[in-house]
């Protein structure tokens, strides 16, 4: 990295550095870190959007809720580790299962009341 070889060459300081590839001082200090422990300085992910679930997960993730209606994340999420070999979290379910219009809410459906006149009430 052109940052680590200017401050190791020993023409130019840190302060130097910092300036002329306008980066920060924090910066810096960290590759110098990196490069003399002989770690990794390739960039790495920092934020930006999460990844999601592909199409094919999507697909299986119908067909599941399809056949066990009542699944929870959990029980989905582990479901995609052992068939589909994809480890996510509970939140990545949620948002695919969102982003498929299959929201986890349910509803319970149970006979309306009926009253002892024979009419029928209606819960709001």
């Amino acid at each position: 990295m052109r940052v680590v070889a200017a401050v190791e060459q020993g023409e130019l300081s840190i302060s130097e550095v910092v300036s002329l590839f306008n980066v920060g001082r924090t910066f810096v200090k960290k590759m110098l870190r990196l490069h003399r422990n002989g770690d990794d300085m390739a960039p790495r992910h920092g934020g930006g959007p999460v990844p999601s679930i592909q199409e094919a997960e999507q697909v299986f993730l119908r067909e599941q809720i399809a056949k066990q209606p009542d699944a929870s994340l959990e029980e989905l999420k582990t479901a995609l580790l052992d068939q589909q070999q994809i480890s996510v979290s509970k939140a990545t379910v949620s948002r695919a299962l969102l982003a498929l219009n299959l929201p986890r809410k349910k509803r319970v459906f149970s006979p309306r009341s009926v009253t002892k006149s024979g009419e029928t009430s209606s819960a709001a």
